[in-house]
């Protein structure tokens, strides 16, 4: 059976908020792997510009991401409030929780 719009609104919120939790682990091992780097003076410069760089994109791809996560937590928020089906919301509940403790913690 084909999942329901709600199906398909938490599951992408969850997906979301999951996303930024990979994002924010590799942010994290990519600036220690820039450090360790700074700290080796046999370090080509070239390849540690390369590795900032890549640290910089993760960085500015964060703010997009709280913005998507913003617009899919009011979408389904907004679709709540108007849904009248017989599917269970509690899991829609704990993905806009989810995501409002994500964005207030950020």
């Amino acid at each position: 059976m084909a999942p329901t719009q709600l199906e398909i609104k938490v599951r992408a919120l969850q997906r979301l908020v999951k996303e930024e939790a990979y994002y924010q682990e590799e942010l994290k091992e990519q600036t220690a792997h820039v450090e360790s780097m700074k700290a080796d003076k046999d370090v080509d410069i070239y390849d540690l510009k390369k590795q900032v760089e890549v640290q910089q994109d993760t960085e500015k791809l964060l703010p997009t991401l709280y913005k998507k996560i913003e617009e899919f937590r009011d979408n389904l928020e907004e679709f709540l409030k108007n849904y009248e089906g017989t599917e269970e919301v509690g899991d829609a509940h704990g993905a806009i929780d989810a995501a409002n403790n994500l964005l207030a913690s950020r």
